[in-house]
């Protein structure tokens, strides 16, 4: 996915000589090594020419910024001009290259962020979709048939319904019945066994799809 549209800035001078530069990037890339001759986004680059590529094309770079992702891969922002550009350019036009560069720079970084928090946000998402999956699975298969297809049968007449209690509820009252014979109004007989069998990991499937049926 494209963080931004292609980025080209036209510096404007005193002659009729120009000068162009532009701006190209490439996020969570593996090694310094083989970026020079990977293809970069953005740009005159277009994700289809790497910076090897555009220097043969007639472009130098200006300038770069190399940052550390979280996950230990790099972020590069190239700041490339191309070779019409000479000595000649007024200091107006030197201070609005600088400006314009640096509001292209920091508008790639907060898309960067946007990207990286859109793309935690959407591993979340998955994660609570998979986790009430599996928990559908379990709790049908282990507790719907005395607790209630939604968790809202006092089980037996003495048991809390499980929509009402929260996971450290839960882990407690597992935890009781796989470890003392007293627990449980003395339907342990029934419940040590399916408790015995029951992680700490599937109950927090089976409290996630509990809660995902039972919303107000």
């Amino acid at each position: 996915m494209k963080l931004i549209k292609p980025l080209t800035i036209t510096l404007l001078v005193t002659t009729s000589i120009f000068a162009q530069s532009t701006m190209c990037f490439k996020e969570n890339h593996n090694s310094m090594a083989t970026i020079e001759s990977t293809k970069l986004d953005g740009g005159e680059c277009k994700s289809t020419y790497s910076l090897l590529e555009m220097k043969e094309k007639g472009y130098s770079v200006e300038d770069i910024k190399i940052t550390t992702s979280n996950n230990g891969k790099y972020n590069f922002i190239y700041i490339l001009k191309d070779s019409v550009s000479n000595s000649n350019f007024s200091n107006t036009s030197n201070q609005n290259s600088t400006f314009n560069q640096k509001d292209l720079e920091n508008r790639i970084i907060k898309r960067m962020e946007e990207k990286k928090k859109k793309e935690i946000e959407e591993k979340k998402i998955r994660e609570i979709i998979s986790l009430k999956k599996e928990g559908k699975e379990i709790y049908t298969q282990k507790c719907q048939s005395c607790h209630g297809v939604n968790g809202e049968k006092s089980a037996y007449n003495v048991a809390t319904p499980l929509r009402d209690m929260s996971i450290d509820d839960m882990s407690h009252a597992i935890g009781r019945y796989t470890n003392s014979h007293e627990f449980g109004y003395g339907y342990n007989i029934i419940m040590r066994p399916i408790a015995a069998n029951t992680t700490e990991t599937a109950l927090r499937k089976i409290k996630a799809y509990l809660d995902s049926i039972n919303k107000k």
